[in-house]
């Protein structure tokens, strides 16, 4: 999608952190953005901050409730037309071994990451077909590409989306319709999410306006995969996997400080 004037976009987690700065973004590119969020009081913030940066509009939506997601999108379409871009941004996180993690806990994070992920797609991509182009961004992580110690039920779901990511790519190519879809993996992002862990050895904390540019740039070239930072997401951290046995790889996390990185999570 080289040209993003005048297309609707819908962005899920959009009240702050990622979302707020994606929603910024597109807005500048002329985009109608339509921010889908569950937090009334921090979306109603987000749209006053970017009233005067083009037209967009607050859906109050838990993105979890399949009906509410399918309602959501004959909404969306009425107000802002058809949708030509989906960013589906949203998630939550824990921390905590799997038996001290509550059981709603571990089924609200899958819910929200991954199982939401299908209801929004699946709600928005009859209106994306229907464009001369149009492109699915799913957010997954770093964590979805190597598991640590305490967020089981947040590697698990991220895991999943990267798989969801891949056999929809391949759908898309294989219908022949003209939809780019591309997974996001980026490491520790400054949103507050994951407040309170420790970054592993040799790791930066993200800015979300980081992830951002290079997310809108994958928009625009249509690239598969956003990775951050791209060289140790991206090649060799898969490639360390393969090379190395399981119990090496365990070895190496644990001496890079990945085992105690979310010890001291706190989180938001």
């Amino acid at each position: 999608m080289k040209n993003l004037k005048g297309k609707t976009a819908v962005i899920t987690g959009a009240a702050m952190g990622m979302g707020k700065s994606l929603a910024s973004t597109l807005l500048k590119e002329g985009c109608h953005v339509a921010l889908v969020d569950v937090n009334e009081g921090a979306l109603d913030k987000t749209l006053g901050e970017l009233k005067d940066r083009g037209p967009s509009k607050g859906y109050i939506c838990d993105i979890s409730d399949r009906k509410a997601v399918y309602e959501l999108a004959g909404t969306i379409e009425g107000d802002l037309g058809a949708v030509s871009l989906l960013i589906n941004n949203a998630g939550i996180v824990g921390a905590g071994s799997v038996m001290e993690m509550p059981d709603e806990t571990i089924e609200k994070i899958i819910s929200i990451n991954l199982t939401a992920q299908f209801w929004t797609t699946r709600a928005f991509l009859p209106s994306i077909i229907k464009q001369p182009e149009g492109h699915i961004v799913n957010f997954a992580s770093a964590g979805g590409i190597l598991a640590i110690p305490w967020i089981s039920a947040y590697c698990a779901s991220k895991f999943g989306v990267v798989g969801f990511t891949d056999a929809l790519r391949q759908e898309m190519k294989k219908q022949k319709f003209n939809i780019g879809v591309t997974m996001v993996c980026p490491n520790t992002v400054n949103t507050g999410m994951f407040q309170g862990s420790k970054m592993v050895a040799g790791t930066a904390m993200l800015t979300p306006e980081g992830v951002t540019m290079k997310v809108l740039r994958a928009i625009k070239k249509n690239r598969p995969m956003v990775a951050v930072p791209s060289v140790p997401v991206r090649f060799l951290t898969p490639l360390t996997k393969v090379l190395l046995p399981i119990n090496a790889m365990d070895w190496l996390n644990k001496t890079l400080g990945m085992w105690e990185a979310n010890d001291t999570w706190k989180g938001r």
